[in-house]
């Protein structure tokens, strides 16, 4: 058989070289810069304040990123540039925004950033004061939650005609999330000399029976909301069929020191249970309704500051808990093996003799994505904390929660530096992570 070779002719070629036209044009095009040609619109308006013709210092500034090409274009320019809308709010523009107001200039907002986010901008600017009027001082950032405690930096330029002074800077940098060092998300307390002693400076009260289901038992400061003192909530998961009442020396203790503790009733599902999860955001979100009606919590409560916290199976749950919108810090005491998208520091507890719990609590600790700290201590078991008011734990707990919910500076020697009292005896082996 002989084999037939079909040549190509002319019009073949044309046509092969025009598909392949076609190709080249639908598939190389000249793609656009996402927001290439864009530019922000930072501080192109100009404000005259009432004392004086001089435009505002920030009238005529461009905003960061304003005339900018690229990606970055839109992000300047209008949003004014006042750090947060009142506490915990929306962090101020990043662009240089409007001429602030001629009498001496805008307040610096309070620099708060929701959900573990960015610090508060710029506190207002002065930009064309009248007289001698100074720029006004921005408020340090209250922590919201889990976010950062924005740095409000304070009204700005002094009063043009008048030679006002700029306002001072307030407010500190939180990091990691949830809290800031030194910087209290509820209301603030000073360090204490003794961080064992098994009462603190609030007289506590137990009230039984309550909560979303009549199951729940609450410690807390017998007189609430004094000053103006603003209480963070605890929600408290017991270990598997065990009452929150009998840990009530440490739950007391807690409370003692401000905190006001809501215990589930009894939590009979094992580690990772989702009844468990499900009792103690039951708790949380009843205890945090409480603020808003009548009655002996409302105003009183710190509910952006919540601690998620539980022994065994309720320390496994309150890690999964660590997610709520409320909770600024975790805190797992002998838990097992959990994880969620904490957005705010973990404390694990846990010791040496107890052989199944511990291996556990380092899976939690090799999980977890926010600051966390694991002490052990030594020759304790996995039922530790039900005798002696919670033993060593509880004193490290407690300068925890003062640390990062209150601002005491003072309880900082249990977690940092290499003489820190997690560091040695009767604790060991202790670690941390992601640690600033």
């Amino acid at each position: 058989m002989t084999t037939r070779v079909r040549r190509s002719s002319p019009f073949d070629i044309f046509l092969t070289i025009a598909l392949l036209s076609a190709c080249n044009s639908d598939n190389g095009g000249n793609p656009s810069g996402g927001g290439g040609s864009i530019g922000g619109k930072g501080g192109t308006t100009t404000s005259i304040g009432t004392g004086g013709a001089t435009p505002g210092a920030g009238g005529t500034s461009v905003g960061t990123g304003g005339m900018t090409t690229g990606t970055g274009g839109g992000n300047g320019g209008t949003v004014i540039g006042s750090g947060g809308t009142g506490k915990g709010g929306t962090p101020g523009g990043s662009g240089g925004g409007s001429g602030g107001a001629a009498s001496g200039g805008t307040p610096g907002g309070s620099g708060g950033a929701a959900s573990g986010g960015t610090p508060g901008g710029s506190g207002g600017k002065d930009t064309s004061g009248s007289g001698d009027t100074n720029g006004g001082s921005g408020q340090g950032g209250t922590l919201r939650d889990g976010g950062l405690a924005g740095a409000g930096s304070g009204g700005a330029t002094g009063g043009s005609t008048g030679g006002g002074q700029g306002g001072s800077s307030g407010g500190q940098t939180g990091i990691d999330g949830g809290a800031s060092p030194g910087a209290a998300c509820a209301s603030a307390l000073p360090p204490i000399t003794d961080y064992t002693a098994l009462a603190g400076p609030f007289a506590t009260t137990t009230e039984s029976k309550t909560g979303p289901d009549g199951q729940c038992v609450i410690y807390r400061p017998k007189t609430l909301g004094e000053n103006g003192f603003l209480h963070a909530p605890i929600v408290f998961g017991p270990g598997i069929s065990m009452q929150a009442s009998q840990l009530s020396g440490m739950l007391l203790s807690f409370a003692s020191h401000g905190f006001v503790v809501i215990g589930t009733g009894v939590l009979n599902g094992g580690p990772n249970d989702p009844a468990n999860k499900a009792a103690m955001q039951n708790a949380l979100d009843w205890m945090i309704k409480q603020n808003s009606q009548a009655g002996t919590y409302q105003g009183k409560l710190a509910v952006k500051c919540a601690i998620s916290m539980g022994y065994s199976v309720g320390g496994t749950a309150a890690v999964e808990l660590g997610g709520h919108e409320a909770v600024a810090t975790t805190v797992s005491i002998h838990g097992h093996v959990a994880s969620s998208a904490m957005h705010g520091p973990l404390l694990q507890t846990s010791g040496d003799k107890d052989t199944v719990g511990r291996p556990m609590q380092q899976q939690t600790f090799d999980k977890s994505q926010v600051q966390t700290a694991f002490g052990t201590v030594t020759g304790a078991d996995h039922g530790y904390i039900q005798s002696a008011n919670g033993g060593v734990e509880r004193p490290a707990i407690i300068a925890w929660m003062r640390y990062w919910i209150n601002g005491d500076t003072g309880a900082k020697s249990y977690f940092w530096g290499t003489d820190c009292v997690l560091c040695k005896a009767p604790w060991m082996d202790y670690k941390t992570k992601n640690w600033k």
